[in-house]
């Protein structure tokens, strides 16, 4: 097993008991979530079946686009889809359901589904790692290490363009990717009907990681605290559970693994109503001001 698939275990776990300890409601949520709730697509690039099933979460491959009952939809990055996909696509979030999609779902699922909201820049991005700085009030945003930027890895992948300022959400952004591809969204997400949909830049599953930092040099149980703020007693589960030690993942690697899974999770728990409370969605993010390239 290699450091980056032991980060995803420890990640998966971390990520678990950070919801026992901090959002109860959202394990509850997670645990309501059955096998037909969530359905991958799978592809030739990217694995989200790998992280969900780290989190314990199963999943149907690949069924039948039309009339799909699950909650939630994952499409992997690949370089070829079902041909009648986009329009389930359209069909299943207008009904209510959430879609997840990495990479070059973009281009080949997206721009035709949801026509007018987001695209692909027509630009292509090296093998390459880079800074994120998610939103304050972004999914992730509970999981950021100040002075410690999530690594995003990028492998051929495709900028995203916002089409639709005043209906997409950003979740994150990187100066890298603005500097390099005058395209800066590393994630985001809209409504579409009585759906939602999520869309990343790149992979779920990463491949690598970087160490810019003497921090992300060191061990991932600094980041379980720093990052995802479990207790001593958190960590030490989580610990016992991977049968991990707190060394055997660098802080950077666990830092890009944990970054991946808390995003899918947290993609499923808001697939999830809440029982105790109706969901809300906080408003759409629109470019700061005097940050015009942002979008």
């Amino acid at each position: 097993m290699d450091e980056m698939e032991r980060a995803y275990r420890l990640a998966a776990a971390a990520v678990r008991r950070r919801f026992a300890e901090q959002h109860p409601d959202y394990l509850d949520r997670l645990s309501r979530l059955s096998r037909s709730d969530i359905a991958v697509y799978s592809g030739a690039y990217d694995q989200v079946g790998r992280v969900l099933e780290c989190l314990g979460l199963p999943a149907v491959t690949d069924p039948e686009p039309k009339n799909l009952p699950a909650r939630i939809a994952f499409v992997n990055c690949s370089g070829h889809y079902q041909k009648d996909i986009a329009g389930a696509a359209a069909a299943f979030v207008a009904g209510g359901g959430m879609l997840v999609s990495s990479d070059w779902g973009l281009d080949q699922v997206l721009e035709k589904a949801f026509p007018g909201v987001l695209a692909w820049n027509r630009r292509s991005t090296g093998t390459d790692v880079i800074s994120v700085e998610p939103y304050l009030d972004s999914v992730w945003s509970e999981v950021v290490v100040l002075g410690a930027d999530p690594q995003w890895w990028l492998w051929g992948s495709h900028p995203i363009e916002v089409k639709d300022p005043e209906r997409v959400r950003i979740e994150a952004a990187s100066h890298d990717l603005l500097v390099q591809h005058n395209a800066p969204v590393v994630a985001a997400r809209f409504s579409w009907e009585q759906g939602e949909v999520f869309h990343v830049i790149s992979h779920f599953w990463a491949r690598s990681s970087a160490t810019p930092t003497l921090r992300h040099r060191g061990p991932g149980v600094d980041f379980l605290r720093t990052g995802m703020r479990l207790s001593e007693d958190g960590i030490a589960a989580v610990l016992g559970e991977t049968k991990l030690a707190g060394d055997d993942v660098s802080f950077a690697v666990l830092q890009s693994a944990a970054t991946a899974t808390e995003l899918v999770a947290q993609c499923c728990v808001r697939a999830v109503p809440n029982t105790q409370e109706q969901r809300t969605d906080p408003g759409n993010t629109r470019c700061p001001p005097n940050t015009p390239n942002l979008c």
